[in-house]
């Protein structure tokens, strides 16, 4: 690249509590360092600012368009800006194409077209990613991050991701053996299988997860997958090696709810019960394993009894963590009756707090813990947080009535 080609680049995330947006942004960060552009650590001076955003529910949103909005009042007139990400698919609209240039998930060959680089995008990985992008804390930084695919084959009716990143799109399984290979060679011990939806994986190729994770069995090297839908869950573990189950560390199987109705609601064709016993049989052979999985509650619908049947999981489960429903644009399940009150939330957020197993408020370090999946300093923020991302809030008042 010649020199007058050189430009200084300032990439941040909106969001670092998200593997999926940590490897994307390492990769974009990658693609600029290959290229010979100059990475900065403050906007100032930037001929490029890039942000990566995320969109999966509104308090995602309204945090990422708050930043952006921010970016672009400071420094539209003296830098050129990016907005890429999820958000950037899921509600483009947002932003002013005036103003910014909009990358979605599976636009990043557009990097391409802008920089004209000698490496192109789709020949950089984002696999050892950089602490910068992702909470130390959440991430896994000792793992070697192998994407398999994007997309999925599902159509859960909460979902904006899948507007996002449509159906699933995987990597030949030859070329992950490759970079399998290459971080071994690096120093790597623990890969984690990236995906929205790794049960997904092979659809599109004649293959599967199964097959996928018992040729990796035969590798030095540990295993973590992140995530993997139940349904493919159910049918893929019957496939699975032994030795595969034995090199397994981690793995992330968002049930959403333990209700059969609100599952069917959600589009989410299982019974978490049956996921149950899997999961029991699995840790009685297999220890070493940590399950994690997803809640969603006040679903539309939902009743507080279904609300608190959710808890059951943490019987299974090695990890709950509990995100509350918000609409979602051009989602089916925006369109359902019996919205649940932003009180009423509000009040289903004050019982996993004070849930005995609920790890920041009561100190609990050892599994099974419950979780919410929010930032979380004080009690105030997560009530905040709702309150702005729910229609018809009233924090004032619950926030007096819960501290009386």
């Amino acid at each position: 690249m010649r020199h007058n080609n050189r430009k200084k680049i300032f990439l941040r995330t909106t969001f670092d509590l998200c593997d999926n947006n940590g490897y994307t942004t390492t990769q974009i960060n990658n693609f600029f360092m290959q290229n010979g552009h100059e990475v900065i650590g403050e906007p100032d001076g930037a001929d490029y600012i890039v942000i990566s955003t995320c969109g999966f529910d509104q308090d995602r949103e309204q945090r990422s368009y708050g930043i952006v909005s921010d970016y672009i009042r400071q420094y539209a007139a003296v830098a050129k800006v990016i907005v890429c990400g999820c958000l950037a698919s899921i509600n483009p609209e947002l932003f002013d194409s005036s103003k910014v240039t909009i990358i979605g998930p599976r636009e990043l060959d557009k990097f391409n077209r802008i920089f004209q680089p000698r490496i192109n995008i789709e020949r950089i990985s984002g696999g050892m990613v950089n602490e910068r992008f992702i909470n130390k804390g959440y991430g896994f930084l000792n793992a070697y991050y192998l994407q398999i695919c994007q997309g999925c084959i599902n159509h859960c009716s909460y979902c904006a991701i899948k507007k996002a990143k449509g159906d699933v799109k995987s990597k030949a399984p030859e070329q992950l053996i490759i970079e399998l290979e290459n971080a071994i060679e690096e120093g790597y011990r623990c890969v984690m299988l990236l995906g929205d939806d790794c049960g997904s994986y092979g659809a599109d190729l004649g293959t599967n997860l199964a097959d996928l994770l018992n040729t990796i069995k035969d590798y030095d090297i540990g295993i973590n997958i992140n995530y993997i839908h139940p349904r493919q869950f159910q049918s893929l573990y019957p496939l699975l090696h032994p030795r595969t189950l034995e090199r397994i560390e981690f793995m992330n199987v968002p049930i959403q709810s333990t209700s059969r109705r609100i599952l069917d609601l959600m589009n989410r064709p299982y019974d978490a019960n049956d996921i149950f016993k899997i999961i029991h049989e699995i840790k009685s052979k297999y220890q070493h394993i940590f399950f994690e999985t997803h809640i969603i509650y006040g679903f539309p619908s939902e009743t507080r009894e279904e609300f608190e049947d959710a808890f059951r999981a943490a019987d299974f489960f090695d990890s709950v963590i509990f995100f509350y429903y918000t609409d979602r644009k051009n989602v089916s399940a925006s369109r359902l009756k019996g919205k649940i009150p932003t009180a009423e939330i509000m009040q289903r957020t004050e019982t996993i707090l004070n849930h005995p197993r609920f790890r920041i408020k009561h100190g609990n370090d050892h599994p099974p813990v419950v979780l919410l999946g929010y930032e979380l300093n004080t009690t105030d923020d997560i009530f905040r947080s709702i309150a702005n991302s729910l229609p018809h809030s009233d924090f004032t008042s619950f926030n007096q009535r819960s501290s009386s």
